[in-house]
């Protein structure tokens, strides 16, 4: 459920996707996309389903180190609806 997907998310895609990035590559959120809320996570759900767990594009070039089990929980959340509960 969400409280397994959140961390993933904060862990491995918040340090780029966010109002204020730490990754210092990436002085604002590429294309604009932000986890910071966990409504913004379930809004795009489709989307972080489809670059972490279909081509797996996401992290670019795995940078934050996501691994295979992480990628797994993404898709069954995605896979369930995306609840936040």
């Amino acid at each position: 459920g969400f409280q397994q997907v959140q961390p993933i998310i904060r862990e491995r895609c918040v340090t780029c996707h966010s109002a204020r990035p730490t990754d210092p590559t990436f002085p604002a959120a590429p294309a604009g996309v932000m986890f910071d809320t966990p409504e913004q996570i379930q809004a795009l759900a489709a989307r972080i389903h489809e670059r972490t767990v279909v081509n797996k594009t996401m992290p670019l070039g795995n940078l934050t180190n996501m691994t295979e089990q992480e990628r797994v929980l993404l898709g069954q959340w995605f896979q369930s609806g995306a609840p936040l509960q």
